[in-house]
């Protein structure tokens, strides 16, 4: 039956594939004179649904469209398989959730608050009446009987005594990684090497960027490091994460998961240099995978992670060109320029 499925999944993926944006179309991008000239370019293209009606490019239609394109392919996938995109898929719900907590933190118009959101048609959750609650207590009381809803309890109090979103949002990602793991674990065969390799490397990855942030950028404790980052996460678990929040060097740990990171940079420099060369791998293995029969999980990950890429760049793109930034300089900062 999952070969069936697969037959049917790869085929739709085979006619996707020619929706996504050309090198000819790209190198148009790079030499447009401004973001308005970006979207007149996209305009006959299927990035063309992103765009406003006063020409600009709206990142959060683009990440839009890469919800529905999954939400699209789980329908072809074995029960297992599907429970688990569909929560890879979540990721999108989970951001717009972290937009409501601050909206309502910081008490900002709910008008301004849906307008930032992403579309997601398909989710259960009125936005408009979660972004006007008075109060974090009050919209977790709306969410009722939600998977989301116990995390953000237990944060709760925590955030009383500290009024920090931080620990509200921490909760969140905590928590959906570690379903995400479960997910992944409990697959067979050859869907539990392709989920492995794709995403159990990506949740490797974002933990260890957890880590450092926290020792680079929040300065905390070892003891906090440990307390909110994943103690299982493939090939970053505790033992990787003890040694993070005991001084151990970016250098050495990324070199660990097989990435070279440049000599002579600080460590701030070099963690956004990891963050580039994690997404650069992605690229690269997703493009090397669909070459290739697509009889399985791995096809369908590794079309997400082209268009989530192209996704990505065309992001970049639009908010580099606003900076005046050239052609080449707007290049070597995205993912398939390498």
């Amino acid at each position: 039956m999952s070969l069936f499925s697969y037959a049917a999944a790869q085929g739709s993926i085979r006619a996707r594939l020619s929706q996504l944006l050309d090198r000819a179309t790209w190198d148009r991008l790079l030499e447009a004179s401004s973001p308005s000239q970006v979207g007149q370019f996209l305009a006959n293209t299927p990035a063309a649904t992103a765009i406003s009606d006063g020409g600009r490019i709206a990142p959060q239609n683009l990440r839009a469209g890469l919800a529905a394109a999954a939400r699209s392919l789980t329908r072809f996938l074995p029960p297992r398989a599907a429970e688990l995109l569909d929560w890879y898929n979540r990721r999108f719900e989970i951001e717009n959730f972290k937009t409501v907590l601050r909206a309502v933190h910081y008490r900002l118009a709910p008008a301004r608050t849906i307008s930032s959101l992403i579309p997601l048609p398909f989710t259960q959750w009125r936005w408009e009446a979660l972004a006007q609650a008075g109060s974090i207590q009050e919209l977790i009381d709306q969410m009722g009987a939600s998977p989301y809803a116990r995390p953000l309890e237990n944060a709760m109090e925590r955030y009383r005594q500290e009024q920090r979103l931080f620990h509200l949002e921490i909760a969140l990602d905590l928590f959906y990684f570690q379903r995400l793991i479960r997910l992944i674990e409990s697959l067979g065969g050859k869907d539990a090497v392709h989920a492995r390799r794709f995403l159990g490397r990506w949740i490797a990855t974002q933990n260890l960027l957890w880590a450092y942030r926290y020792r680079i950028y929040g300065r905390m404790t070892p003891e906090e490091i440990i307390n909110y980052t994943l103690h299982r996460a493939f090939a970053v678990g505790l033992e990787t994460v003890r040694r993070i929040a005991l001084g151990s060097p970016l250098t050495v740990e990324a070199a660990r998961l097989g990435f070279e990171l440049s000599a002579g940079r600080s460590e701030v420099e070099a963690l956004t240099e990891l963050e580039v060369l994690a997404e650069r791998e992605r690229w690269k293995y997703a493009a090397a995978m669909i070459g290739r029969p697509l009889f399985h999980l791995g096809g369908v990950l590794a079309y997400l992670w082209l268009l989530e890429a192209e996704v990505r760049d065309l992001s970049v793109l639009v908010e580099t060109k606003q900076t005046g930034l050239s052609g080449p300089e707007i290049a070597s900062r995205l993912i398939r320029a390498a």
